[in-house]
């Protein structure tokens, strides 16, 4: 008889079953690690460990079974008191763990098993091995003044078997059913096409609303153009609601980001000889899973450069009237529309002229350029920039926060970053709750109407053409003692120019600690849009395209992407601020 094949469906939930218990796994043994034993603890993740040892023998992966089963006896053991907790003990268990990860990634791309795991399972069998019998607990006596227990005739053997039969049948039965769940599991390219198709709701519905206001306006006596009316305002409230809703399956906790980097940073903490409590605070925020999916490498590239460059050895720290263990506080905050993700350590923070110097020998800014010291702190954001001075696994080559701010600014976010030298720094990210709709500002420019994301617009205002400088060919605005330098959105996207009046408008945007001017001809007011993506061909002919969206008319509206204003989104522009501060006079 042929072995039952198993499904990529069935390969992927178990996959997503396996991460969970892994991270339950990891946790398990850094808190074991960091307070000592907990029976609670231990009791906790023997739960997961046999799920995961069921669902492995399920779909045929014998290795991985074996191996959860070697951790399972480990931890009976340890919870017996018969193991005691010490470092190489933890040495082996987080080297299984990650074996264990390892062999179910690569077991589940395949299908089959494909990653050893015997030298791991042999190193968790000699711990079950070495570990002690626990002391059996004496039995005792029974006392004098107890009364002797009435004597119950045993019922015959036939009886008791015709009463566990019925029984017996129920489990063999109940074995094959499948529990209930409250659970649904979706795929979320599936999330996303509902979302386009409430989207599409919302956009009709808005037309409805224009019709319904003319019939009423045109048959005012007539009482069908009020029901119809009152029909359309409920069909906006119910479609508001499905609107809601769809975005709110759409968020996820950022736990199940932050989750997986303790383990990480007591790894590279160990591997560098450094003592680093990773505090996490936050974990129940929620943020669309279009960027829960993205922002892990960042945080990684952050939680490295605050381990690597931030976090000193104990022995610096002492001699700095510190506590030899370091700390990294790791949060998550909603703030309005925004989701703000802080990065703050207490370590030897970030020394502003040693920034400078290197930023002059890697030639990124001129010796006699001015720098306040916030804008040089800022160049670590520079492409290929790094202070350390030999390369590591961890650092030296000059790529991570340069990547950090490149996959921030692709999400519409902001970082920024305050040190303090001796004292520590701190990274904030500010972020969109969703990337699916955003708050818009409309303006008008060559009779077409196009959107800026709010989340970039620092103000709006109308100028005179008195107003306008021009510093080495370009033009400026001088705004609050600040060069701000205009560009016309026309001649962004290649359109006609309107003849130049007396005033016009400006759209004043900003990315960090940049600002340019959008010139358009008119404003439009705020609006919620629903992004549309588009084909590359029309995002390589017009790069400062993010999205498109549909209105309620029906005419389509392009998205401005922002960060391709300032040339490729980034913070290096400033060069050319400075320069043309220097030339005002």
């Amino acid at each position: 008889m042929n072995e039952p094949t198993i499904s990529p469906e069935l390969i992927g939930i178990y996959v997503e079953d396996a991460r969970a218990h892994l991270e339950a796994l990891d946790h398990c043994l850094l808190t074991l690690e960091r307070d000592g034993l907990d029976p609670e603890v231990v009791t906790a993740v023997l739960g997961p460990l046999h799920t995961l040892k069921g669902n492995s023998g399920m779909i045929g992966f014998t290795s991985i079974k074996d191996h959860v089963h070697r951790l399972e006896d480990v931890f009976a053991r340890i919870s017996e008191s018969a193991l005691p907790l010490t470092p190489d003990v933890f040495d082996v268990l987080f080297s299984g763990a990650s074996a264990l990860r390892d062999a179910i990634e690569q077991a589940c791309q395949s299908g089959e098993e494909t990653r050893s795991l015997d030298t791991a399972t042999t190193s968790l069998a000699g711990l079950v091995t070495r570990a002690t019998t626990p002391p059996t607990r004496p039995v005792p006596p029974p006392s004098a003044a107890a009364a002797p227990s009435p004597i119950v005739p045993a019922p015959a053997p036939s009886a008791i078997a015709a009463a566990a039969e019925p029984d017996k049948k129920a489990v063999e039965a109940q074995q094959y059913v499948a529990a209930r769940s409250n659970l649904l599991r979706v795929e979320f390219s599936k999330l996303d096409l509902l979302l386009n198709l409430v989207g599409e709701l919302i956009i009709y519905r808005t037309k409805l609303q224009q019709v319904g206001k003319r019939l009423a306006e045109t048959l005012e006596t007539h009482g069908a153009a009020q029901e119809l009316l009152s029909a359309v305002a409920q069909v906006a409230g119910v479609s508001a609601q499905l609107q809601e809703m769809v975005m709110q399956i759409r968020m996820l906790p950022v736990r199940q980001v932050f989750e997986r980097f303790p383990r990480m940073v007591r790894d590279l903490a160990r591997q560098q000889g450094k003592e680093i409590e990773l505090i996490v605070e936050g974990e129940s925020t929620r943020v669309d899973k279009a960027i829960i999916d993205e922002i892990g490498e960042p945080l990684v590239h952050m939680l490295r450069n605050s381990i690597d460059h931030g976090i000193e050895s104990p022995d610096v720290r002492l001699a700095r009237g510190k506590t030899p263990t370091g700390t990294i506080l790791l949060s998550a905050a909603q703030e309005s529309n925004h989701v703000l993700i802080t990065i703050m350590d207490d370590g030897a923070g970030v020394d502003a002229a040693a920034v400078r110097r290197r930023a002059i020998e890697r030639g990124l800014v001129k010796p006699d350029q001015p720098l306040s010291e916030r804008e040089a702190i800022q160049l670590i954001f520079a492409q290929g920039f790094s202070t350390a001075e030999k390369v590591t696994e961890v650092s030296g080559r000059g790529v991570g926060l340069d990547v950090v701010l490149k996959a921030i600014e692709h999400l519409n976010g902001l970082v920024e970053v305050e040190s303090v030298p001796g004292v520590g720094t701190k990274f904030i990210i500010q972020l969109p709750l969703t990337l699916a709709i955003i708050s818009t500002l409309l303006v008008k420019v060559a009779d077409g109407l196009y959107a800026i994301p709010l989340s970039t617009v620092i103000e709006s205002l109308r100028f005179a053409s008195a107003d306008v400088q021009h510093i080495k060919g370009r033009r400026a605005l001088r705004l609050r003692d600040r060069i701000v330098p205009l560009v016309r959105l026309a001649d962004v996207f290649g359109l006609p120019r309107r003849q130049e009046r007396q005033r016009e408008y400006a759209v004043i945007v900003g990315r960090g600690d940049k600002q340019l001017g959008l010139v358009v001809d008119a404003l439009a007011g705020q609006q919620e849009v629903v992004i549309k993506a588009l084909d590359a061909v029309a995002t390589t002919t017009h790069s400062a395209v993010a999205g498109a969206t549909i209105m309620g008319d029906g005419s389509v509206v392009l998205i401005v992407d922002v960060p391709a204003l300032f040339e490729g989104g980034r913070r290096m522009t400033y060069v050319h601020e400075h320069d043309e501060r220097a030339s005002l006079p």
